[in-house]
Parts: structure tokens; sequence; C-alpha cells
């Protein structure tokens, strides 16, 4: 597979997009997923286990961590990164060259290049979009990682609560992902510019000018 099919896979953009652009949302990307990686065989590993309770019950700490983290963070960045590669897979199967073999990434063609960008105006709006959602949801739910959590009356005893392990590790993780989303958004977003004032370009250069026609020689 070419490094053109592997950019458009890690970004999520075509041809279109600036290289810049492709290369930072690329580089991104695969940050994210190494961080998640290494989360998942360390911070993240047992999550219920690292309620340290004031309660021995089990299921008063199981019922103490759904009731704190209906989803936990670490589910919502794997859940974020699961979308955001499946965009990008609809993107770079739908801007593949018509007519060639798979191994074959290239740039389209002036040839309907309108509609193309079009297309690519929209599959960076959603992208945005996407990486929108998932930024809003983190910030309403785990704007800052709690330390302690309170633990409902039932099953739990009264006045029980737990103490997270790796709190502090564990919130840095948390804004280290959610600031990797911040800069796929605004990669995004420039990209989303790029492409409007191409489209922009073309339909000027398209257009015809007024008063330019040649006279016909007698």
């Amino acid at each position: 597979m070419e490094v053109d099919a592997v950019a458009s896979l890690l970004s999520g953009t075509s041809a279109h997009a600036p290289r810049l652009c492709r290369a930072g949302l690329a580089v991104v990307f695969t940050l994210r997923l190494v961080a998640l990686a290494v989360g998942a065989r360390t911070l993240w590993r047992d999550e219920v286990g690292d309620l340290a309770c004031n309660a021995s019950a089990e299921s008063c700490r199981r019922t103490c961590f759904d009731d704190a983290f209906p989803i936990s963070p670490f589910s919502l960045f794997a859940l974020q990164l699961a979308v955001i590669f499946s965009h990008a897979l609809a993107s770079s199967w739908h801007f593949r060259p018509h007519g060639e073999g798979m191994g074959s990434w290239r740039q389209p063609t002036r040839r309907g290049k309108q509609p193309h960008l079009w297309l690519h105006l929209g599959s960076l709006l959603a992208k945005a979009v996407l990486e929108g959602i998932f930024l809003v949801t983190f910030h309403t739910l785990y704007s800052h990682f709690p330390v302690l959590v309170q633990c409902p009356p039932s099953p739990c005893p009264p006045a029980v609560t737990c103490a997270i392990l790796n709190a502090r590790e564990k919130d840095t993780f948390n804004h280290f992902m959610a600031g990797s989303s911040w800069a796929c958004l605004l990669l995004s977003l420039l990209g989303t510019q790029h492409a409007a004032v191409q489209i922009f370009q073309e339909a000027s250069g398209k257009a015809p000018r007024k008063g330019t026609a040649r006279k016909p020689r007698v």
C-alpha cells in the first residue's frame, strides 16, 4: 500500500487536503492510538479494581463505579477513535480512483474536480462535527477527573467513599486525549477553509467573464 493510501487512512482526508493538514492529522491520530494502547495496559487495566473504598463489598465497588462513571473516559476515547477511523475508512474508500487498482492512489484529474471538492468539504465537516460531539461529551462529564467518589446509599452502606488510584495520571491522560482531539478539530477546520477557497477559485475560474467574448472576424 502506497504512502498516500496510509495517509488517507490515518488522516481521514482526501488528496485535496493540504499536505501539512494531512500530515498533522495522521501524526495526531497515530499518537492517540499509541496512547490508548499504552493506557489500556497500564492506567486503565482494571478500572473497578482501582477504587479503594472504605467498604469491602465487591458489589458496592461496582455500583459506585457505575454511578460515578456512566461511561468511563477510556471507553469514551476508545469509542471516539473507532468512530473517527470508521469515517477515515469510508473517506478513503470513497475518494479512491475509479477504474484503477486498489494499489493506485492519485490526485483526481481536473475533470469533475468541483464535485470532488464539495465531497471533500463535506467529509472534513463531518470529521469536525464528530470530534466536536466527543469533546462536548468529555468536557460535560469529565472536565475534572475526580479523586474521591461518593457511593450511592443502596446497595452500599451509608457514607461510603472510594478513592481512585492514579487519579492524577488518569487526569493527565484524559487531557492529552482531549487536547489531541482539539488539535484534530482545528486541523479539520483549517482543511475546511482551504476546501472552501478551492471551491470558490474553481467556480470563479469556470465562470464566464463579461466583456471578454471575442468579436468574430469579418
